[in-house]
């Protein structure tokens, strides 16, 4: 009976023992979770957007965020890519207001707050509506505005550009030739263009060689390696990304 007696204790005790050392394990487990550094909060910046609503041709309202720093500072109309809305870009504007440019953040017909049915065509003629609206209501320089496009948005962004008169230069990110039957073909020529693609992404790698071929003295190319596309490029490559970019406006 000892015997039997001595065994259960021990067993009991074991039990006890592992349920201690658990407990344990856990508290410094929980511990060492909270000395992890928390994820950085993204900066606030310097100024809030103003709100803006304004009919396009057809008469869609047309939603955009407008941050105003300097009237005669440049300004850049960053326009997003498919799938996507406005916020999309929320990355880029700190480094843009930092270095003094006044920004117009629209969304795209058929996306975000503008809604409506997707039309590229009209899409096109919403970036000359903005410029209007830049020019005459808001009052900025109208000789230095720039547009900076991702994806589909690159097609709005180079083809709004060549439509306007004194549009400075645009910057295309994945561009591709032929987006949605949104040609560059005509227009890649017209105005100083930066183009950033990754060299195993498809479209833009199939593209950018006509675009080089058609315009050789206006456009500009930087090639990443790798196949991310559009905003994941962005987000892979941010600060080289950003950086080429505000070089490439604070020289145009």
């Amino acid at each position: 009976m000892n015997v039997v007696h001595n065994t259960t204790q021990k067993r009991w005790i074991t039990r006890c023992l592992v349920t201690v050392l658990l407990c344990l394990l856990a508290v410094s487990v929980a511990s060492a979770q909270d000395e992890v550094a928390p994820e950085a909060t993204p900066e606030p910046l310097p100024i809030a957007p103003q709100v803006v609503e304004i009919d396009a041709l057809d008469g869609l309202d047309l939603t955009a965020d407008f941050y105003l720093v300097d009237p005669a500072r440049p300004t850049v109309i960053l326009i997003h890519e498919m799938y996507t809305d406005r916020t999309s870009w929320d990355p880029l504007l700190l480094p843009l207001l930092a270095n003094a440019y006044n920004i117009l953040v629209p969304d795209v017909r058929g996306w975000g707050d503008t809604r409506g049915a997707i039309n590229w065509y009209s899409a096109v003629e919403d970036v000359s509506v903005w410029f209007t609206w830049l020019r005459e209501t808001a009052g900025v320089n109208p000789e230095a505005i720039h547009t900076v496009g991702s994806s589909m948005g690159s097609s709005l962004a180079i083809n709004g550009c060549a439509n306007d008169e004194f549009c400075r230069s645009s910057v295309a990110i994945s561009p591709g030739w032929r987006y949605y039957g949104i040609s560059v073909q005509d227009t890649i020529a017209t105005k100083q263009t930066l183009v950033i693609y990754a060299e195993r992404d498809r479209w833009p790698a199939l593209g950018v060689p006509d675009m080089v071929e058609a315009a050789p003295e206006t456009l500009t190319v930087i090639t990443y390696p790798g196949n991310a596309h559009g905003m994941d490029l962005f987000e892979d490559e941010q600060e080289t990304v950003v950086v080429q970019i505000l070089e490439w406006l604070n020289t145009h």
